[in-house]
């Protein structure tokens, strides 16, 4: 049948000489791989449409025992503007790609509130002129609450990745911070924080999920970190 759905791209990549396969997240059927014939063919720009991260509005052939699934029409639902011209948000973009793909099964349904926070993130994150450091910290906090393995305080975070039974109270402040607030009012941590806080959410990530597995692009992530101190 031909369905109506909003989608988001997870990742995409080149079959054969001409075609795309494109995993994304859908609003209505949960996480779907399509299969783009023609995408780079000569007279054609669908390839355009796939970016990782892309918010669309698709029309699909959908056939729900197939492992493929078809485009009938798409369209940029949300453009992404600042993604073209600002580094650091890309790499953002290029570190947010490889987690959902490891977090969003193929097995499970469709979820609006899963959708629309992933939307609202990424626009959130496109409005953003400054101080989006603290960015991906505060989107893993709030995805785990849509995985079933929800992060409800700094001290859950903390006991669950110690060793040791002690609780620093200073950090544990820091991440109830980054729970409560918004993207756009997060606080100004220093960098060293920062990675301290991704580390014990990729460990809890690990513990929590099955198969979750080593995050390629954290390193990178990690380098740039300098640069993401400054704004």
């Amino acid at each position: 049948m031909i369905a109506s759905t909003k989608g988001i791209v997870l990742s995409n990549m080149r079959y054969q000489e001409s075609s795309l396969i494109v995993h994304i997240y859908t609003k209505e059927f949960g996480r779907r791989d399509y299969i783009i014939k023609g995408a780079y063919s000569k007279r054609s720009n669908k390839a355009s449409f796939y970016h990782p991260l892309n918010i669309l509005d698709l029309q699909v052939y959908e056939r729900p025992n197939m492992n493929l699934q078809m485009v009938k029409e798409v369209r940029i639902d949300q453009a992404l503007l600042s993604f073209q011209i600002q580094p650091q948000k890309s790499m953002i973009l290029t570190f947010l790609s490889e987690l959902l793909e490891k977090v969003l099964r193929s097995d499970e349904v469709g979820s609006d509130e899963l959708y629309e926070f992933l939307r609202y993130s990424l626009v959130s994150l496109d409005k953003m002129s400054s101080n989006w450091n603290c960015f991906t910290l505060q989107f893993m906090l709030r995805l785990s609450h849509h995985l079933g393995i929800g992060i409800y305080s700094a001290e859950m975070l903390l006991i669950e990745t110690e060793v040791s039974a002690h609780v620093d109270e200073v950090l544990k402040g820091q991440i109830d911070q980054l729970i409560k607030l918004d993207y756009h009012e997060a606080p100004v941590l220093p960098l060293v924080t920062r990675r301290e806080i991704m580390d014990k959410l990729v460990k809890f990530y690990s513990m929590q999920l099955q198969n979750f597995g080593e995050l390629k692009t954290l390193e990178v992530l990690r380098n740039i970190g300098n640069s993401l101190k400054r704004n």
